[in-house]
């Protein structure tokens, strides 16, 4: 059986990494970047291998952490375990135009959850 892990990289992030595609419904494992088991979070939305889960409640306009950084900030409330991208985000390095985004959620099938 494959463990199906993501990884928080400090110990301030509000965000992991997956590293294997999940499914909405199920349980991934979370680890610290010294492999140390930190618990587990449900997914809330299929996020693909290399992208964000929630791995706390954030509120629109709160920061994003990753890293230990601020990297963005939640453009509408994000559940724990759902996923974290250009849907629900605006980063704080890049402005994204409207057209990019729409066209990132098209590839990545994202929908947006009504609030």
């Amino acid at each position: 059986m494959t463990i199906k892990r993501c990884l928080q990289m400090h110990g301030r992030d509000s965000v992991a990494t997956v590293m294997i595609d999940i499914k909405e419904g199920g349980t991934v494992n979370i680890f610290s970047d010294e492999n140390i088991s930190l618990g587990e979070v449900t997914a809330l939305d299929d996020i693909p291998f290399g992208n964000k889960i929630a791995l706390v409640d954030i509120q629109k306009g709160d920061k994003v952490i990753k890293y230990g950084s601020e990297i963005g900030e939640a453009t509408q409330n994000i559940h724990k375990g759902e996923l974290v991208h250009v849907h629900n985000v605006k980063s704080l390095v890049v402005d994204i135009p409207p057209s990019f985004k729409s066209e990132i959620m098209r590839q990545m099938n994202i929908t947006r959850r009504n609030e």
